[in-house]
């Protein structure tokens, strides 16, 4: 059995992708750097024109990513950030949808995500882990103001986007890899692929099967390099990772992950150090993800009792682990972990 490290997820795909030569009995892998880390589609074995279907599905993703980049002053979250402030920006209806996805996750969640943290500058870098130092805590607190998703004005009806704050800007960075992976499957199955994986970093989602199977998939141990459960996955279905492991830094025993509590602009600090999100939606995923690490078990509970399509494990400092009692017959967990079900 070969797997395939995901980020937060390990596929596990038996058989599938094991070792031998090419064929309709082996699955065909490609992996590409994108959106900052490795995206990584799997077709089922006997697929034909996978090249197309690869290009097709990649060509999106690179969309999403040339359209949603800080970095490139022509993006069009750039031309947002750059001229919303003065006068309502259209855009096109997909990225207007996106962000109005974004902004009723941060309505349900209380401010837990909020794609304006990016208003407060980059503090937290940690994108070279031995150079990171903590921002000045005075530094942190004076940006906090600048906060909120209620800056956002959106107009429907002309798919517009107005900021109510001059220093109002907004990055997408914790929705885009679900975005992206919800285009590569739309791409898939526009060209009829019977069975795929779309993977970027914690963010999936499966089409079809894995020869007449469910895919097969695991959470990673966040203290760990083992697998703490296991899972079937089947068509349409999505799951979403957020850990405070996979961008962090010690210092002085302190551990600052990328994961930022919009509140207080520091590291969220709820007592959790994995969350994973289950629904048909990449994006919901991954935006959920984000908010309930913010959160932590008890409000997510509370706010998962009105929200019967999503379901969560959730990995607390002492390793206990929740999980939504839909779950309960879906994952085989190991044997040590204490499990509270919900």
């Amino acid at each position: 059995m070969k797997t395939i490290r995901l980020g937060a997820l390990l596929f596990l795909a038996a058989s599938v992708l094991s070792a031998g030569c090419a064929g309709d009995s082996v699955a065909s892998v490609v992996s590409r750097q994108l959106l900052g880390t490795t995206v990584t589609i799997t077709l089922s074995p006997g697929i034909k024109n996978s090249g197309l279907l690869f290009g097709s599905a990649f060509n999106e993703i690179e969309n999403v990513q040339k359209n949603l980049s800080l970095y490139d002053p022509e993006s069009m979250i750039s031309m947002i950030n750059r001229d919303a402030s003065r006068v309502p920006v259209k855009t096109d209806k997909d990225v207007f949808l996106l962000i109005n996805s974004a902004c009723e996750v941060s309505k349900n969640t209380a401010g837990a995500f909020d794609i304006t943290f990016v208003s407060a500058g980059r503090l937290w870098d940690f994108s070279d882990p031995e150079k990171f130092t903590p921002p000045d805590e005075k530094l942190v607190r004076s940006r906090i103001n600048l906060i909120s998703y209620r800056n956002i004005l959106l107009n429907n009806r002309e798919c517009s986007i107005r900021f109510l704050n001059k220093s109002t800007k907004i990055g997408l960075g914790g929705i885009a890899k679900g975005y992206a992976v919800s285009r590569a499957v739309k791409s898939l199955r526009s060209r009829n692929a019977e069975g795929a994986i779309v993977a970027c970093a914690g963010d999936i989602q499966v089409i079809g099967s894995n020869k007449g199977k469910a895919w097969r998939a695991g959470i990673k141990d966040p203290r760990g390099d083992s697998i703490i459960g296991f899972f079937d996955m089947y068509d349409g279905e999505a799951v979403s990772t957020s850990g405070d492991y996979e961008r962090f830094r010690i210092v002085n025993g302190k551990r600052y992950h990328h994961i930022i509590d919009p509140s207080t602009g520091y590291p969220a600090d709820s007592g959790l150090i994995s969350v994973s999100v289950f629904s048909n939606d990449p994006v919901i995923c991954d935006a959920y993800s984000t908010a309930f690490f913010v959160l932590g078990p008890e409000k997510t509970e509370l706010i998962l009792k009105d929200m019967s399509d999503l379901s969560v494990v959730m990995v607390t400092e002492d390793m206990k682990v929740y999980v939504s009692m839909g779950l309960k017959e879906r994952i085989t967990f190991r044997e040590d972990l204490e499990l509270v079900y919900f």
